[in-house]
Formats: C-alpha cells, structure tokens, sequence
C-alpha cells in the first residue's frame, strides 16, 4: 500500500538521516514483550476494539505486532525515510506521512499508540496540546489512547551520559549527551548519534543525528491532557522489561506511562 503525504515536519530530517540505521540501533528492544504490556494494561483500562492508530510508528516495530494479533492497524510518522522502512515490513498497511500536531482525520480507533518518546522531541506545550487534540479527533467514543514520555531521570541519566555499542553487522554506535545529573523539571535535552558504517575499502562513513527533546513534568502533562479534552485514566512507571506499575516516579522510572481518554461532557471532536 502507498504512503500517503500529508505534512512534514522539521524534526524528521534527522531521522530521515537515521532510519537505515534505527532498527540496528535499538535491536535489543522487545517489541513483542511490549505489545504485550500495553496491550494488558489497556485492557485492564476498558479497551474492547481492535483498531489502531500508531503515531510516529517508525520502522514498524511498533506496529507489526499489533498486526499479528489480528488489529485493523493505520501507521503514521514525519519522516518519509522510517515510513519506507515500515512499508517494506508491511506492505499491505496504510502509512501516512503526517506530522503528529496536524494528523488528519484517519478514523475512530478504540486504541491509539505513541510510543518510545516521539512526544519528547515537541519544543513547547503548545505543540503537545496540539498532538493531544490531533489523537483526541482519531479516537472512538470510548477509545484509550497510551503514549509514553521519558522522565526526569532519563535526562540525568541516559542524556547525560555518552556510550559506545557494535551492531552485529559491524556498524558502530556513538551516543553522546549533552545533559546534566541536575536536569531541571522542564528542561531541554540533546544528544548526538554517530554512525560509523563500515565501507568496502576498510574505511567508515559516518552519519551524525542531533536529537534536541523536552522534559515534560507529570503535573503539566495533566493540565495539557484536559485543554486537549482528555482525561488520564492511569498514569504509570515503567520498568526495565517494558512492564506499567503503578506510583509512576520521575526519579525511579525512566519512562512515564500515560493512559487516556476523551473527557466525560468534552466536545465532540
């Protein structure tokens, strides 16, 4: 099936740049064990249906499980480079080229998915607001949708720290960050990605990626959720294999597990 284009947006020329590289970079991520994950955690939380919309899908990783088990799955990203990765992986999907703030009117889906951070790389709340109503326009009357934001800790740990990994294909990973062990609530985080691709005459092209996020604290996420007209159901910790556990904590998780839906009385969207 076809990408269809919609928007762009100017944080996906890094990944455009990325995305022969991302699956090999992140091949110790467990998309099965997470598909199962989420997939409990909404159902404890209501979600009956078996459609999905999957915001900034990527590759596909994220996605292709959702197809194994039998979901009616719409995928859609800003960058046209992941998107062509995705399609090749599931050629029969509808991809939508899209930028998150501006989606279009997709469908009503009982689940929508945005996950692994993609809402981390908004600059502003105003933006967040506008992803949060863009999901609100694609979800069913009484659809959940689940996102993840990275916290507090992330920014004082990961993005603060440089490291070096090998791929089995022989390409080398440099990741350098560029934030502090003090990272402020609210703060700006960058780090840079190195590639190193090994070439035929013994040599290595490199491809560089700068990727500039955002902390957005809990209690702001709450408030931007209801101007959205939505309402959390849950809110949870992550653990290290992926598993939700509830007293989400900004400095004992890494990530922050969001679990939403249309606001009882809100409008129409």
């Amino acid at each position: 099936m076809p990408v269809t284009r919609v928007a762009g947006d100017d944080t996906s020329i890094q990944f455009d740049a990325f995305a022969p590289h991302y699956d090999a970079f992140t091949s110790g991520s467990d998309y099965e064990r997470w598909t199962e994950c989420v997939l409990a955690h909404a159902r404890s939380h209501g979600l009956a249906g078996q459609t999905l919309l999957d915001v900034a899908c990527g590759t596909g990783n994220s996605l292709i499980p959702f197809l194994a088990r039998g979901f009616d799955v719409v995928g859609c990203d800003s960058s046209s480079a992941m998107l062509a990765e995705a399609a090749r992986k599931a050629p029969q999907t509808q991809l939508v080229l899209a930028d998150m703030r501006e989606l279009p009117a997709l469908g009503r889906f009982d689940l929508v998915t945005c996950i692994d951070e993609p809402l981390n790389y908004l600059a502003t709340e105003s933006d967040l607001v506008a992803a949060f109503r863009s999901i609100a326009a694609n979800l069913a009357p009484d659809g959940l949708t689940v996102f993840d934001l990275n916290s507090l800790l992330t920014y004082r740990t990961t993005f603060a720290h440089d490291d070096v990994s090998e791929s089995d294909d022989g390409r080398v990973f440099a990741w350098r960050g560029e934030s502090s062990g003090d990272a402020e609530p609210g703060c700006e985080a960058r780090a840079w990605i190195d590639v190193f691709v090994p070439a035929t005459d013994g040599s290595y092209d490199r491809v560089r990626s700068r990727h500039v996020q955002r902390h957005f604290p809990r209690e702001r996420v709450v408030v931007l959720l209801a101007d959205a007209e939505l309402e959390p159901v849950a809110i949870s910790g992550v653990l290290y294999d992926g598993t939700p556990v509830a007293d989400a904590d900004e400095l004992r998780h890494l990530k922050i597990l969001y679990t939403a839906r249309r606001a009882k009385g809100g409008a129409a969207q």
